[in-house]
């Protein structure tokens, strides 16, 4: 019997024990409360976002976020650059800085009311009528994390078809060709200013590299929209050239008209002038 006294006693002291150190816990974090995970601020998102995809993509670095930068860009007094706005409203040629995701989302309700079907939305500006599959509504359109995945599959898809990324970064916006090249002048200037210039851009690095914690650069396995992106590409451009070609044989064809109109009145003039002088 002594000996299983003993083992009681040591079973509850060591109970005891257990009580006491889950109180001490307990005491601890009553005393000193666990901080909240810090969140990211507006200002912010869009570029925690960009690097997040650029990294998942193999997409070269900052490239992904000065497309933002120019899409959806508006200067912050405050950190003196042109930040990207992830509630920014592009429609009827106005761009729409709102202060809040619900009145973002808000304010693309109105302009659909209003029957306006062309807007442009989020970080990334993705256009509703031209990518009507790309969420499932408009609080995920307006959701940076979305809304810069999307941006970054589309763009992936745009480098699978051209194998250049300055080229599928200038048909991230048109692929009009002077359209095109007017948008890579301009998203150039932004991918290759230095960081901290006089009211530059709020771009971590211009250089065509990884970032330094990123996996080496591979190719990502495709899937059905990637394939479904690079096949819209594909017969866009194919769409282009026809017209182009159409285009083209119009002109031969309005030339040799022209010509042929001036011939048979240079025929008539000569025939009246031969008429008036055999008389």
């Amino acid at each position: 019997m002594p000996a299983i006294l003993g083992l009681s006693e040591r079973v509850m002291s060591v109970r005891r024990m257990a009580w006491m150190v889950g109180l001490g816990a307990a005491l601890a974090v009553a005393a000193f409360p666990a901080r909240a995970v810090p969140t990211v601020a507006n200002e912010g998102l869009c570029a925690a976002e960009a690097a997040t995809q650029e990294r998942l993509y193999g997409i070269p670095t900052a490239l992904l976020h000065s497309i933002s930068i120019v899409e959806s860009g508006r200067y912050d007094s405050q950190h003196k650059a042109v930040i990207a706005w992830p509630w920014t409203v592009m429609a009827e040629g106005q761009g729409r800085y709102l202060p809040s995701k619900a009145e973002a989302i808000a304010e693309v309700k109105r302009l659909k009311a209003r029957g306006v079907q062309n807007i442009d939305v989020g970080c990334m500006q993705v256009n509703l009528r031209h990518h009507p599959t790309a969420f499932a509504n408009l609080d995920e359109a307006f959701d940076p994390a979305a809304n810069v995945a999307y941006a970054a599959r589309f763009l992936k898809g745009l480098f699978g078809a051209t194998n250049h990324w300055p080229t599928a970064a200038s048909y991230y916006h048109s692929q009009t060709p002077h359209l095109a090249a007017a948008y890579r002048e301009r998203l150039m200037k932004v991918w290759n200013a230095p960081p901290n210039a006089a009211g530059g851009t709020q771009v971590a690095s211009a250089r065509v590299k990884p970032v330094p914690s990123a996996p080496p650069l591979r190719q990502v396995p495709g899937n059905a929209q990637v394939e479904e992106m690079r096949k819209a590409w594909r017969e866009s451009a194919q769409a282009a050239r026809d017209e182009a070609g159409r285009i083209a044989d119009a002109y031969r064809k309005a030339r040799v008209a022209e010509y042929q109109m001036r011939r048979v009145r240079f025929q008539e003039a000569r025939n009246s002038l031969n008429t008036a002088t055999r008389y």
